[in-house]
């Protein structure tokens, strides 16, 4: 038994889901008798390209006066491939100068059966450079009787002298709804039933392709009883959506612990980190467009800004998880997506006081202060180790980071960073930031001058 796509596949042009443009222009050349000689069929893969050249072979060597109509002998054998005149070739294994060449001496033969001859040349840009050179003289001047057609995932490697010859169709990606209501209709006619819910998920997960959507229910198809979402997603090896819809909600309303603890049940049960986390920004984004009304989806309260940036944070982490998906990088992306949701929430900064200083073999004297007759320093640094947390709070984490190096000081009108010999890259990354380090310590401080020291260096 054939796969269930090709049972699928449309026998007229009625029959054939989305790409009206392409349908339109077609069935009127096809009325009027105004076939070109050569088409060329670019898109995505799984999207009719192959089909639609199929069906203009049909039309060509139909014997009814709806052309095609698909019951007739022609059509019949066009679509078993056994038409003597329809010659079906695909370039990503016949690419070379001889198969061209041999391709040109059987089309200069008359057609045995029909009234022309339809060379449909697949995945037509693998051809080679010389392939298509020695194509060009024919493609240029055909034979009156027949029609090439090109399909192509990749039409910007055909080269212009190629395109220039031929009229181009461009087709589109499927919308969900055109693939859902295929599914249906493949059912009906099967006699099965399946959950809306769970063709969604089979729409969804073919991003646009007929031809992926019927596969994947072909495999369903195995499945005894109706198709269920549970069913669906337990065959396809997915999470469920109820645990991925629980996730989103708990790192929404701040539940951390709860939400890794999830994500943790989730690995342990075999799905991949990856997974766990595209169906994570699934769900978020479900749950966006539910608010708008789009659809089901969690009930989620952060703003739409911030769901945005998880969603981002996710996006990015999916390319780092395609290199090493294990628990830790799985735990990394959801605190991404925790930063970005809950931004108001700093990272606390372990007080100076517990830092140890650097061991000092020659330690030096004290240094005796001279007095100085200025004004008091402000009241918020009587107690510097106690506010300096507040200033490092203020800072961006990745500034604070170099800060955290170094020992701070009072010294007069100003503050005095002091960095240990050891930490010259961070002293000298703190003095690119050094606007940022004062406007800081002015908001909590009061005290406008900052001075960095580096243990070693003459300033």
């Amino acid at each position: 038994m054939s796969a269930l796509y090709r049972q699928a596949r449309p026998a007229t042009f009625e029959e054939m889901v989305g790409q009206e443009h392409v349908k339109e222009v077609l069935t009127n050349a096809l009325r009027q008798g105004r076939l070109a000689q050569a088409y060329l069929f670019s898109g995505p893969r799984g999207v009719g390209k192959t089909s639609s050249a199929r069906l203009i072979a049909q039309a060509v060597h139909c014997q009814q006066e709806a052309r095609p109509c698909g019951a007739c002998e022609g059509c019949r054998l066009v679509r078993e491939g056994r038409h003597p005149d329809v010659l079906e070739i695909d370039a990503a294994s016949n690419n070379s100068v001889e198969d061209v060449r041999e391709l040109r001496e059987r089309i200069l033969l008359s057609p045995i059966l029909g009234p022309r001859k339809v060379v449909i040349l697949d995945e037509a840009h693998m051809l080679s450079k010389s392939a298509f050179n020695a194509l060009l003289k024919t493609l240029e001047e055909p034979p009156p009787h027949v029609i090439f057609i090109f399909a192509t995932t990749e039409p910007e490697r055909m080269p212009p002298t190629i395109l220039s010859r031929t009229q181009h169709f461009r087709f589109r990606r499927l919308s969900e709804e055109e693939i859902t209501e295929k599914l249906k209709r493949i059912l009906a006619g099967l006699g099965r039933k399946a959950e809306p819910a769970a063709l969604a998920l089979v729409a969804r997960l073919a991003d646009g392709a007929m031809r992926d959507a019927e596969s994947l229910l072909d495999r369903l198809l195995a499945l005894e009883g109706p198709l269920t979402l549970q069913k669906t997603e337990n065959a396809l090896g997915l999470p469920p959506q109820e645990a991925l819809f629980a996730l989103a909600e708990a790192l929404d309303q701040g539940q951390l612990r709860i939400a890794l603890t999830q994500a943790q049940q989730l690995y342990t049960q075999g799905f991949a980190a990856r997974t766990l986390a595209q169906g994570l920004l699934e769900a978020l984004r479900a749950g966006l467009y539910a608010r708008m009304g789009l659809g089901l989806g969690p009930h989620l309260q952060a703003p739409e800004e911030r769901l945005l940036a998880a969603m981002t944070a996710l996006d990015e982490a999916l390319e780092r998880l395609a290199k090493r998906s294990d628990a830790l990088s799985l735990e990394l992306a959801l605190l991404g997506a925790y930063q970005a949701l809950h931004p108001s929430a700093p990272a606390p900064a372990p007080p100076p006081s517990l830092q140890l200083p650097a061991f000092d073999p020659h330690p030096r004297k004290p240094e005796v202060r001279k007095p100085v007759d200025e004004a008091p320093t402000p009241a918020a640094v009587t107690h510097l180790a106690a506010t300096w947390r507040q200033v490092m709070s203020a800072l961006k984490p990745t500034v604070r980071a170099f800060v955290r190096e170094a020992e701070p000081r009072l010294e007069e009108d100003r503050v005095v960073l002091l960095f240990p010999e050891r930490a010259g890259f961070h002293y000298q990354r703190a003095q690119q930031h050094l606007e940022e380090i004062q406007k800081a310590v002015h908001e909590v401080l009061g005290l406008a001058q900052v001075e960095l020291k580096l243990e070693g260096k003459k300033n």
